[in-house]
């Protein structure tokens, strides 16, 4: 006699399929990062020792995918250690959105007001005045340096700056997620900016009088068009952004 459906027998074969796929995903996307946690040391290392050695940049852009989670906690916490700095954010979807609710939460008790933030969309104005570009994840700095070229060395990933290696390079999204994976992404930002910080703090301040060194990019005339709207750089999907963060 074949056991019915809702019969124990097979909710407990239920059960353990779906264990064994849980265990092979986590097995998969374990394995999937073990090159990024071997050479972690080795990149946190060589980036640190490539800031110290370029010109102290005046203005800094801090990218993530919507310009309303990761880059916008990025952008106050570096801001508030660097008051001397123009710190900027932009994102490569969406425009005049706030913040999440928990996100406004947990940035005010460490000290931060997000509350009056709006994302703003990734432009090659934006680029072309920064001389520090911080992305999120390896696919961003990918597809910007497509646009730079030249510029490869001003795009850094904000998980190089972590001296810990956690679970892949990137900063994960916690966009529609839980206030842990929030606290997380936000611990690691605080850990990441506390490295650029001592480096930017140690180095000479620039002469004044001298002009701020800038990204110089392609010549288009599409200073304000969105990054994510030119033909030569789409924006990473979310889904994307989240596989690689």
């Amino acid at each position: 006699m074949e056991p019915r459906a809702g019969c124990p027998v097979l909710n407990a074969k239920a059960g353990r399929r779906s264990a064994f796929r849980g265990s092979l995903k986590s097995a998969y996307y374990i394995a999937r990062h073990i090159p990024d946690r071997v050479l972690h040391r080795r990149r946190h290392e060589k980036l640190k020792r490539r800031l110290s050695q370029q010109p102290r940049p005046r203005a800094i852009l801090v990218v993530c995918y919507g310009n309303v989670c990761r880059s916008p906690y990025l952008q106050a916490v570096l801001q508030r250690a660097l008051p001397d700095l123009a710190i900027r954010s932009a994102g490569f979807a969406g425009s005049d959105r706030s913040v999440p609710e928990i996100s406004v939460t947990l940035s005010a008790k460490r000290g931060l007001d997000l509350s009056s933030h709006r994302s703003r969309p990734l432009t090659l104005t934006a680029l072309s005045r920064a001389d520090l570009v911080i992305v999120m994840d390896s696919q961003q700095q990918h597809q910007l340096r497509r646009l730079y070229p030249s510029q490869r060395g001003l795009i850094i990933i904000a998980g190089d700056l972590d001296p810990r290696f956690e679970s892949s390079r990137g900063i994960v999204d916690p966009w529609n997620r839980s206030s842990e994976v929030f606290e997380a992404s936000f611990n690691r930002l605080d850990r990441c900016a506390a490295t650029l910080v001592r480096i930017l703090r140690r180095m000479d301040k620039p002469n004044r009088s001298s002009p701020a060194k800038v990204l110089t990019g392609p010549q288009v005339n599409v200073s304000h068009t969105p990054v994510a709207e030119l033909p030569q750089l789409h924006a990473p999907t979310r889904s994307d952004t989240r596989q690689t963060s």
